[in-house]
C-alpha cells in the first residue's frame, strides 16, 4: 500500500514519487520533478518551476514546482508557453483533487504552494 502525503490541493515531492501512474519523475535526493516524456522545465523563476507535456486530445498537462527551502508561494503557468493561443479561454482542472478550477484566458496563476510541493493541473481549450 503506498502512503500518500497530501497537504490541500498539492503532493510532496514524496508523495508524487509513490503515485504508480504519474507522467513525473521524482528525485528523491535532489529533489527535482523531470517530464517522463521530454525531461524539460518551462520556467524557473526564484526556485519556482513549471513543467508541461502534450496530451493526445490537445490538452497539456501541467506540475507548478515549489522547489524552495522556505515559504510558500503562487506559480503562474502562461498560455503561450504552453504553446495556446493568450486569447484562449482554457479548462484548468486539478488533477489531484479531481476538480475543475474554472476557465481562465492567458494564464493560471495557482494559490499558495508550499516549499518542495506540487500542483498538478490539466489545461483543456475551449471550443
Amino acid at each position: 500500500m503506498a502512503l500518500y502525503n497530501f497537504i490541500g490541493p498539492h503532493v510532496n515531492t514524496y508523495s508524487c514519487h509513490t503515485q504508480d501512474d504519474q507522467a513525473w519523475i521524482c528525485n528523491l535526493t535532489d529533489g527535482t520533478i523531470k517530464n517522463k516524456l521530454n525531461n524539460q522545465c518551462l520556467e524557473v523563476e526564484a526556485e519556482l518551476e513549471v513543467w508541461t507535456g502534450p496530451l493526445s486530445n490537445g490538452s497539456q498537462a501541467v506540475l507548478l514546482f515549489n522547489q524552495g527551502n522556505t515559504g510558500s508561494e503562487p506559480i503562474t503557468v502562461k498560455w503561450n508557453d504552453i504553446q495556446f493561443p493568450l486569447d484562449q479561454p482554457a479548462v484548468v482542472r486539478d488533477l489531484l483533487t479531481h476538480k475543475d478550477l474554472g476557465i481562465f484566458t492567458g494564464s493560471y496563476t495557482s494559490p499558495n504552494i508550499s516549499y518542495h510541493e506540487v500542483m498538478m493541473l490539466k489545461i483543456t481549450p475551449t471550443k
